[in-house]
């Protein structure tokens, strides 16, 4: 099997069309994805808030996202993408480097608040993770929606 990744005027098709388009479902996508983000992020606020009696900001947002990981791909595959059909060795192993590259801005983004807002009371302190984890979210549904999940349609020529 084949990808098409021409549209029928034989050009490749550009990013925001992909995320967004309409005839395959992309507002239930996006409203799906944002469903299923705002359960991770009550888990992500509850799980960073335990885990900052323990630890220092960056090993508790670290702990958070991991652990709002494994439920945050299940469900995005389930019943954002739909994708329970696609190989799950391939697309969990292309969703942990989504969720590492996630990770990486994510952790800078919280870094670079805590440096800007010095020693902040721990509800800001949250929001700040939050927002950072905001930067994530972005990153997740562009990547989820465009390489790991992605719709694969059978090219011209190739068999059904």
């Amino acid at each position: 099997m084949t990808i098409n990744t021409r549209d029928g005027a034989g050009r490749p098709p550009g990013l925001w069309p992909r995320v967004f388009a309409a005839g395959r479902g992309g507002a239930r996508r996006f409203g799906s994805f944002a469903v299923v983000g705002v359960i991770s992020t009550g888990a992500f606020v509850a799980l960073y808030a335990l885990g900052r009696t323990l630890m220092a900001p960056m090993a508790a947002n670290f702990a958070a996202l991991s652990l709002t990981m494994l439920f945050n791909f299940a469900a995005n595959r389930k019943y954002t993408f739909a994708a329970t059909n696609g190989p799950l060795h391939v697309q969990a192993v292309q969703y942990l480097a989504v969720y590492l590259l996630g990770l990486g801005a994510s952790s800078a983004v919280l870094y670079l608040g805590l440096q800007v807002v010095r020693d902040p009371a721990r509800p800001v302190e949250t929001v700040i993770a939050v927002a950072a984890g905001g930067v994530a979210t972005v990153i997740r549904f562009l990547l989820l929606s465009v390489w790991v999940f992605r719709a694969r349609t059978a090219g011209v020529g190739s068999p059904p």
